[in-house]
């Protein structure tokens, strides 16, 4: 099998791509498990194990326009990062999908897209005003990203602290525990019409599906929900990016972090034929 150092579906030039997949491996405040530095390329080595055909879309990947635009230099200060996101994201036309890396990345990939509905899918509140002394910890993302104007919606949550449930349930961030979503359908009752950026955090998944992740929590959700949710409102999704995976020696999350985004473009371009 061949496998490359960039997405496996990755067929088109940045100009010109529909969808632009870049990297940002920073972990630099994970506070249980580090690692998700490496994900980035654990994600592509993974996604050429994967077949480009979507069973549940009916859409093969060779006819969307993916590029995969390398990762962003993590040197140097969180804003400096931030600075470089964005001046890759000015050249983006099509949607961009960021892989993390730990969730304080999507402070950085979400002011790109004020006016938007921050959804997104996590074990954790990450409602803290600040954490080990920096607001800019990856359990503060949420909480930054609030505060910067972007309506939240929080699901699967199901670990934080009784400040931060507060600070919800002060502030009227919609959020769902896991034990209570029984289907799709909950999670598309909380949207509405609104243009989404979606964020998906790999530990919203229970251990058994995404062992690999920083800080794991029990009673999870099983991440097949996304598929319908996918189907219903990926027109609707800006931009999204995939975070805190710890790659595992088995190659498990890497492998589930790959397909999701797989199955969101190939959900994407089936939208465009209805």
């Amino acid at each position: 099998m061949h496998v490359d150092s960039f997405l496996s579906i990755s067929n088109s030039k940045l100009e010109e791509a529909d969808y632009v997949v870049y990297g940002i491996p920073y972990d630099a405040t994970q506070s249980f498990k580090p690692g998700s530095r490496f994900a980035p390329n654990a994600i592509r080595e993974a996604s050429w194990n994967l077949e480009s055909y979507s069973q549940f879309s009916s859409f093969d990947l060779s006819y969307a326009k993916v590029c995969d635009a390398g990762n962003v230099f993590c040197d140097g200060t969180f804003e400096e990062i931030g600075e470089r996101v964005d001046q890759l994201l000015k050249k983006v036309k099509g949607t961009p999908i960021a892989i993390g890396g730990e969730h304080s990345i999507s402070v950085l990939t979400t002011r790109n897209f004020k006016g938007s509905c921050f959804l997104v899918f996590d074990a954790h509140f990450d409602l803290r005003d600040e954490f080990d002394g920096n607001k800019f910890n990856h359990a503060c993302t949420t909480r930054r990203i609030f505060e910067s104007g972007l309506e939240a919606v929080i699901v699967g949550v199901r670990s934080g602290c009784k400040e931060e449930r507060e600070f919800a349930d002060r502030h009227g961030i919609e959020y769902r525990f896991s034990w209570e979503i029984k289907s799709f359908e909950d999670i598309l009752d909380l949207l509405g019409n609104k243009r989404i950026y979606l964020s998906i955090d790999m530990d919203a998944f229970d251990p058994c599906f995404a062992p690999g992740v920083s800080t794991p929590e029990p009673f999870g959700l099983s991440p097949s929900i996304l598929l319908p949710i996918f189907s219903e409102i990926a027109d609707r999704i800006l931009a999204m990016d995939i975070v805190e995976v710890v790659p595992d020696e088995n190659k498990i999350t890497q492998t589930l972090a790959a397909r999701l985004i797989f199955e969101f473009i190939s959900a994407k371009e089936k939208r465009k034929m209805l």
